[in-house]
């Protein structure tokens, strides 16, 4: 199978798996919707795997997004309600609301760690405190301008450094 077809497959299956999460969850059925999540995921793992083209990136994106997918469903169906009156209001409930801020901040660490290993990787690689040892200019010790002090010229402290 051609690298293409692999990642068309990869997108397919992500694609039908997120917008059966959005239309169960849309119809109020949250538990569905998280099985469908999930089912997406451990699939796109397994396919990812098995036909050789997973990628960690993608991955970390993938677990974030769906983090705060889940994050706002949950804001949208256990965090506002509205109350038949007065007209249109609004009633906002506090466990809604912090299980999905727990949710979002949550979401953001492999999108963290892995910028954190990147750029660790990258410093270790090219370091600009290498590069100063690396371009130190060699020192001629043999010249003939200069000869060895003695242990009276480093006593008296009339001599020169460079």
């Amino acid at each position: 199978m051609s690298n293409d077809l692999k990642k068309i497959l990869s997108a397919v299956i992500l694609i039908i798996g997120f917008l059966a999460f959005i239309i169960s969850t849309s119809n109020n059925n949250f538990n569905l919707g998280l099985i469908y999540l999930t089912s997406t995921l451990i699939l796109w793992i397994s396919t990812g795997l098995a036909l050789d083209i997973f990628n960690i990136r993608i991955f970390a994106g993938l677990i974030s997004i769906s983090g705060f997918m889940v994050a706002i469903s949950v804001f949208f169906l256990f965090g506002i309600e509205q109350v038949p009156y007065p007209i249109g209001a609004i009633v906002f409930h506090l466990e809604g609301i912090s299980g999905a801020l727990g949710i979002s901040f949550f979401s953001l660490f492999p999108i963290i760690t892995l910028n954190y290993f990147e750029l660790e990787h990258n410093n270790s690689i090219k370091s600009p405190h290498t590069d100063q040892f690396q371009n130190k200019p060699e020192i001629i010790i043999d010249d003939d301008e200069w000869e060895i002090a003695s242990e009276d010229d480093l006593q008296s402290g009339e001599f020169e450094t460079q």
